[in-house]
């Protein structure tokens, strides 16, 4: 998971905890696990076009991931009529959010390199990567070869 239970109860204000998400003890840790682990699988989605997932949480994650959050707990469980726009505090974070998820699946802003899963062989301490093989055995047109 890219964020935990406590760092969003923390983002949500005591009113919108308490009117979003009135379950409590049990219940309220499931309803949380359930939106921070969606807003997971969106980040692992749009990663997975560039990078190893899941990837190490890093504080932009997480970022990222307690806006996603945020957003479907509003969209799914806050006072806006489905033809309503979202209230700008949660809907402006969830764009930049998407705009970074897009940036970084299009490779026009990418994560540090010290928080990747590496892939490759180590030697002599270094780590040597290679990118994902884009023609395989097998594929069309490579039969010339």
């Amino acid at each position: 998971m890219y964020a935990t239970i406590t760092q969003l109860e923390d983002r949500l204000t005591a009113r919108m905890l308490g009117t979003r998400v009135p379950e409590s003890g049990a219940d309220r840790e499931r309803v949380l696990t359930a939106y921070i682990e969606g807003a997971g699988a969106i980040i692992d989605a749009a990663l997975s076009a560039k990078y190893v997932t899941p990837a190490r949480p890093t504080p932009l994650l997480t970022l990222i991931c307690l806006n996603l959050a945020i957003w479907q707990i509003e969209a799914d469980r806050g006072s806006a009529l489905a033809s309503e726009k979202l209230p700008p505090a949660v809907q402006v974070p969830y764009e930049q959010a998407t705009a970074w998820l897009a940036k970084l699946s299009s490779g026009e802003m990418q994560l540090s390199p010290s928080d990747l899963p590496l892939q490759g062989d180590a030697a002599a301490g270094l780590t040597v990567l290679s990118p994902p093989a884009e023609f395989l055995e097998g594929s069309p047109g490579m039969e010339a070869f």
